[in-house]
């Protein structure tokens, strides 16, 4: 049973200026808890604005965000600063300020987890069905080899990149995270690519590698499922399996579709997978190690899934803002 602390009244006005009613419906629901979150949970009063100097409540304002105030845990902003001085590939405006950056969410969920190997292990074996995993030995995030020419040579960033050992080898993991933003709408040819079509006849890793290639909506998937595999492949000098795991926010219901059109299009659908925040937050919370984790695991619940607890308000602005009806 849930501990519900007693807490004193909160304004609409408190929470800042929200989205406009334009935004997609679970953006706009993110962005409001973000800001109810920011008041209630942080007791930052004041709010920040976007690049073009647009004043949002989801945006922490310059002396909370450079308090560290976005991350949940120190081991979530030591891995921001970690990834950060190892060169390009994390905005940290973005990741500093803006409340709904799936980037720092990324770093708030797998800071305390690859912090404690043996933690991570036990919520991948629960989650991914795999009890034959045996260790992780390595976690990377925003990853993208160094020399990509070795790789495939393009841009292509994945947001986590696991190494675990298993029963008889080594296998990868390649972690996806969507929180409040979509797919990205960068498409690259990779169907023009003589690497893609190279990787793709030495894995077998698609059914139908011409197809796959040329559909769009998966460009981002099939980009990252094979960064990774080929990562391991030319790492190991050998092809070994390597799994996508999507996770995203239960009220997400866009990227779920679009997720598992693409894992019909792999020879063998159980290398990719996807999972909800919720439920993989409350495996991480099942399996903590210690009462303090398990408090970490808490605090990232009531962040980003308890929408239960800004609900009043945000049915209060909902009021606010629908047009009027005519009589």
């Amino acid at each position: 049973m849930r501990e519900t602390t007693p807490r004193a009244p909160v304004s609409l006005s408190a929470l800042g200026d929200q989205p406009r009613l334009s935004e997609p419906k679970h953006a706009r629901r993110a962005r409001f808890h973000q800001s109810w979150y920011r008041v209630v949970q942080l007791g930052v009063r004041g709010w920040g604005t976007t690049p073009k100097g647009r004043p949002l409540g989801s945006i922490l304002p310059p002396a909370a965000a450079a308090a560290g105030r976005n991350f949940t845990s120190p081991e979530a902003e030591a891995m921001f600063v970690k990834r950060r001085n190892l060169g390009w590939g994390v905005d940290p405006v973005r990741m500093t300020s803006h409340m709904t950056s799936s980037q720092t969410l990324l770093m708030n969920l797998l800071g305390p987890l690859a912090d404690d190997p043996d933690w991570l292990l036990e919520v991948l074996r629960v989650v991914l069905a795999r009890p034959n995993l045996t260790e992780v030995l390595d976690v990377a995030v925003e990853f993208a080899p160094p020399k990509r020419s070795h790789y495939l040579g393009d841009m292509t960033r994945v947001d986590a990149f696991v190494k675990l050992a298993v029963e008889g080898g080594i296998e990868g993991l390649v972690l996806e995270l969507k929180y409040a933003d979509r797919f990205s709408s960068r498409r690259l040819p990779v169907s023009e690519s003589p690497r893609y079509r190279d990787l793709a006849e030495s894995t077998s890793l698609w059914r139908s590698p011409g197809h796959t290639f040329s559909d769009g909506s998966a460009n981002q998937l099939v980009r990252c499922h094979a960064l990774g595999a080929r990562t391991l492949q030319v790492d190991l000098g050998a092809t070994v399996p390597v799994t996508l795991m999507l996770v995203h926010h239960p009220l997400d219901l866009s990227a779920g579709p679009v997720f598992d059109a693409y894992r019909r299009q792999l020879a063998d659908p159980k290398l990719a997978t996807r999972i909800d925040l919720e439920l993989f937050l409350q495996t991480a919370l099942v399996s903590a190690p210690s009462i303090g984790q398990a408090r970490g695991i808490q605090t990232l619940q009531l962040r980003y899934v308890r929408h239960e607890e800004s609900e009043p308000l945000w049915h209060e602005l909902l009021a606010a803002t629908q047009p009027a009806r005519r009589r």
